[in-house]
């Protein structure tokens, strides 16, 4: 089943790090341009690479089980979402994630996610991003040189932020 679930990644050999799609992202669900209200993220790795983040909607999903409220479940087409309803904003699903993809809205006090929508792929403007599985990503890679430079720099582009 983990070839079949979809989830947005970014090559970062192609990233300018120009952040259109962290603000697009918050201008679609708050209609405000806010990095922390973005349910991506971009981080520089020197020497200038720009990771465009996401969740990675995990076959396991450790962010499910996490969650005491069962506020996160999964589509029928397998993309991991959070109930706004129930979500209680313990954090639980924060510490969870092994991306760091998942964060808790300054506003709400809620979990948020990337959830796929599509629209920061739409509006890259150097097509940096897809959405894809792993077995597409094998046709777009063939090197693998994408998840490769995930893998290689994991221990800070999944470093946890310190909760305010």
């Amino acid at each position: 089943m983990l070839s079949e679930l979809e989830f947005v990644i970014g090559d970062p050999q192609v990233c300018t790090g120009c952040m259109i799609c962290v603000n697009v992202c918050s201008m679609r669900f708050f209609k405000t341009i806010s990095p922390a209200r973005s349910r991506a993220r971009v981080l520089r790795v020197e020497p200038a690479l720009d990771f465009p983040l996401f969740c990675r909607n995990c076959e396991d999903a450790p962010c499910i089980d996490a969650c005491p409220e069962n506020a996160i479940r999964r589509t029928k087409k397998g993309t991991v979402i959070i109930s706004e309803a129930k979500c209680t904003g313990t954090g639980d699903c924060v510490e969870a994630c092994p991306y760091a993809a998942i964060k808790i809205n300054p506003d709400t006090g809620k979990a948020i996610k990337c959830i796929q929508c599509g629209e920061c792929v739409k509006r890259c403007p150097v097509d940096a991003l897809q959405i894809t599985t792993r077995e597409k990503l094998q046709e777009t890679d063939p090197d693998g040189e994408i998840l490769a430079l995930h893998d290689e720099h994991a221990d800070i582009l999944y470093e946890k932020e310190e909760s305010p």
